[in-house]
């Protein structure tokens, strides 16, 4: 049985919630998909000009279940 996963977007201080979710087999199958759209969005959208956090915060109906994140900047010497 399929459970509804809602992806929120965390990007820096803002959220943005998922209102529509994706059916999912299970929670592994969530963390992959967060994991493969994040890569997908910092490949398309490159920030070289300051640190920024990138995040999906995955939920159910139920409420929260884990937060897949990925910080994307250069740090200058």
């Amino acid at each position: 049985m399929a459970t509804r996963f809602y992806f929120d977007i965390r990007n820096g201080e803002q959220l943005y919630a998922d209102k529509q979710g994706i059916e999912l087999r299970d929670e592994e199958t969530a963390a992959h998909e967060a994991m493969q759209s994040l890569l997908s969005i910092a490949k398309d959208n490159p920030s070289l000009d300051k640190q920024r956090l990138l995040a999906f915060e995955v939920r159910t109906d139920e409420g929260p279940l884990f937060q897949v994140s990925l910080s994307l900047g250069i740090t200058r010497c």
